[in-house]
């Protein structure tokens, strides 16, 4: 059976810029009852302004206590969650030493512990609304571990996290997809450095994403890769892997930074 989007509530993190505010906007656009959820209020009034069918809801998600009360909101008030959009990110910095324990501990708990607390809380409401999507923006990092460490490593959970649920899930009713955006300029990554080399013709814009998420709302994918043809990295990584060592060691993004 086809999944028709019109009609259907969806909840996005991350929702007040970027990849997140553009997929609101696509999704509401769609018909959906989108429920916009990030820290910065004044962000989301406006996104909700400006589209009727976007419900702003303030929370963090390093807050299991707040992510909770996402979900017990959206279940009083609209009974059901047909896709859940588990993209609130950031990047953090290098890891070289003690120093950097705590913005690489907090890089995971926002981007790997926020999608956990999200398909916790939101686990029995989803199967109720079943069939129902959940979508894990993780990152080709995710896949090469090249970049800040702490970024690549909570993006490496990300997948592990989405592939296990995806097989586990599944008798539920629910489709857990994982998304794996390459570069993609956004407020929160604005890829100044890789837009004075010679692969800066590979970024993308946050709307590539929200066409990608459009997509697999509707086909159920279990993995996409967006744009499509980093998927070409990824296969080189593992098929070659010493070949692809000696690449990366190359290129400034051995560094274990964004610079």
């Amino acid at each position: 059976m086809a999944w028709d989007p019109a009609g259907k509530v969806a909840v996005i993190t991350g929702a007040s810029s970027g990849i997140g505010e553009a997929t609101a906007r696509r999704l509401a656009r769609l018909g959906m009852t989108v429920i916009a959820v990030a820290r910065r209020e004044d962000r989301l009034q406006e996104l909700a302004a400006a589209h009727p069918g976007i419900v702003p809801h303030t929370a963090d998600v390093t807050s299991t206590e707040e992510v909770v009360g996402l979900a017990e909101r959206v279940r009083s008030e609209f009974g059901a969650c047909h896709a859940l959009i588990n993209n609130a990110g950031i990047p953090g910095g290098a890891f070289r030493g003690r120093d950097d324990i705590e913005d690489a501990l907090h890089t995971v708990d926002v981007n790997l512990g926020g999608t956990i607390r999200g398909m916790g809380a939101f686990a029995d409401l989803l199967e109720a609304s079943a069939p129902s999507r959940v979508i894990n923006v993780a990152s080709v990092a995710g896949k090469l571990g090249v970049g800040p460490a702490g970024y690549a490593s909570s993006k490496f959970g990300t997948v592990g996290f989405t592939e296990a649920t995806n097989l586990a899930w599944a008798r539920r009713g629910i489709t857990v997809t994982q998304l794996n955006p390459g570069f993609i300029e956004t407020e929160g990554f604005p890829q100044t450095d890789i837009k004075r080399t010679p692969i800066a013709r590979l970024i993308g814009v946050p709307d590539d994403v929200a066409r990608a998420i459009h997509r697999t709302l509707l086909d159920g994918a279990p993995e996409r890769t967006v744009p499509a043809f980093y998927r070409v990295f990824v296969v080189f990584r593992h098929l070659a892997s010493p070949l692809w060592r000696a690449a990366i060691s190359r290129s400034g993004r051995a560094g274990g930074s964004r610079e």
